[in-house]
């Protein structure tokens, strides 16, 4: 006989399937455009469904970012961690994320469109949000300084100037653009911008 799940593997469906029909919307509108009514439709829950899972339009915004970074996060930790130095884990940063937005483009957009209403509204969340998008990469450029292998710069705006752009690219790969010539020119520009310059003192 079938096992029928328990009530709360039913409202973790529920939410999973709340969480999926909001970053489809959000990828194809917008954060700020989609309505409770118009998630709860899509998932084929009532809008009282959505109230029992969410207390607020933030922590649904919180948790379709908690999914791409459940999704990606493992991944792209193992990837770089298995780089033999500071450049080689910039590398595999680099080409991680954007094979991921190549990937998974729905999420992708969903992500972006999260990341730009929070930059509309401003305030600690989007704060919040930007920090820990930049940790990695601040360790990594960090690291790489400690090494010798980087030049002297700021790696926080270091990191802001590759965020943005891989950000930028996002969307264009999620689009259709291919991961690997971005990825390419992305690695070969930021290797440029932070290597020691191994000529000096010579």
């Amino acid at each position: 006989m079938e096992r029928r799940p328990t009530r709360a593997e039913r409202q973790l469906q529920t939410r999973t399937d709340l969480i999926d029909a909001a970053a489809r919307l959000f990828s194809e509108e917008g954060a700020a455009k989609v309505s409770v009514e118009a998630i709860a439709e899509a998932a084929g829950y009532s809008r009282g469904a959505y109230h029992s899972n969410f207390r607020s339009r933030d922590e649904l915004l919180d948790a379709v970012v908690s999914a791409v970074v459940e999704d990606l996060g493992p991944e792209l930790g193992r990837k770089v961690a298995e780089g033999r130095d500071a450049l080689a884990r910039l590398d595999a940063y680099i080409r991680t994320f954007l094979a991921y937005c190549e990937r998974e483009p729905v999420r992708t957009r969903a992500l972006v469109a999260v990341v730009a209403h929070r930059a509309t509204a401003g305030g600690a969340r989007y704060d919040t949000l930007v920090d820990e998008s930049l940790a990695d990469l601040v360790a990594i450029f960090e690291h790489g300084q400690a090494e010798g292998e980087m030049r002297p710069f700021d790696p926080a705006l270091m990191a802001r100037m590759l965020r943005r752009a891989l950000d930028g690219e996002a969307l264009r790969i999620a689009g259709g653009t291919a991961a690997a010539p971005v990825a390419d020119e992305l690695v070969a520009t930021f290797e440029r911008a932070t290597r020691a310059d191994t000529t000096e003192g010579s």
